[in-house]
């Protein structure tokens, strides 16, 4: 058996995975569900796997990993000579100094202000909890100025990481989607080149077939 992953096609750091499997053409796989409403992710069974009682989890053998960016990562890497070219080389100093800065540009100038977004205009109304309208109104005021920037960014290169589809797009699609299911779809489709960008990713097979699960 290939590499197990214990998360939830629905949830979106697992579609990051998920969507890195497809476009490597990685099909021995095995996703292992964990209900969340159930509560099974917060189990002595799954705390024995991941200490934050969070999804995704990953095995492969006898090794295991959690955070959604460090799996999607490994299999990236250890599928490296099959399926999209989606990191540089290894031996390649400046390209992997490039992907990490790309990487921590998703972190801290999107998903730090996209994630809450989602978690209040999303996440709650599905456990029938009301948004707070100021995280909401904080984080909106936060996140478009960076959106400005991407889209000066996304003038002078094709994808987030650079003129090829990364692994650093694949970052980017759970979190940008959320917004269009949040209602906050504008954002995105107002700046010229971002929305470019994101019919460019979005429109991918790997993306439709995650979304499709």
């Amino acid at each position: 058996m290939g590499i197990v992953i214990y998360g939830a096609s629905k949830a979106t750091c697992t579609q990051r995975i998920l969507a890195t499997f497809i476009e490597k053409g990685v099909t021995d796989y095995e996703l292992k569900t964990i209900n969340l409403m159930q509560g099974e992710h917060k189990k002595p069974e799954y705390l024995a796997k991941h200490p934050f009682g969070v999804i995704p989890f990953m095995e492969d053998g006898n090794f295991s990993l959690h955070e959604s960016r460090a799996i999607s990562y490994y299999i990236a890497a250890k599928y490296a000579n099959q399926g999209v070219k989606l990191l540089p080389n290894p031996t390649d100093l400046k390209g992997m100094a490039t992907f990490e800065k790309w990487a921590s540009v998703e972190r801290d100038n999107f998903d730090n202000y996209a994630l809450p977004i989602a978690i209040e205009k999303v996440f709650k109304p599905i456990r029938g909890a009301s948004p707070d309208p100021k995280l909401v109104e904080h984080y909106e005021k936060g996140l478009l100025p960076k959106l400005d920037v991407f889209d000066g960014i996304l003038a002078k290169q094709k994808y987030m990481g650079g003129d090829e589809f990364s692994l650093v797009d694949i970052y980017y699609l759970p979190y940008t989607q959320k917004l269009f299911d949040a209602g906050y779809g504008h954002f995105i489709t107002d700046r010229p080149n971002v929305k470019a960008w994101w019919e460019r990713v979005s429109g991918r097979e790997s993306w439709q077939k995650v979304l499709a699960m």
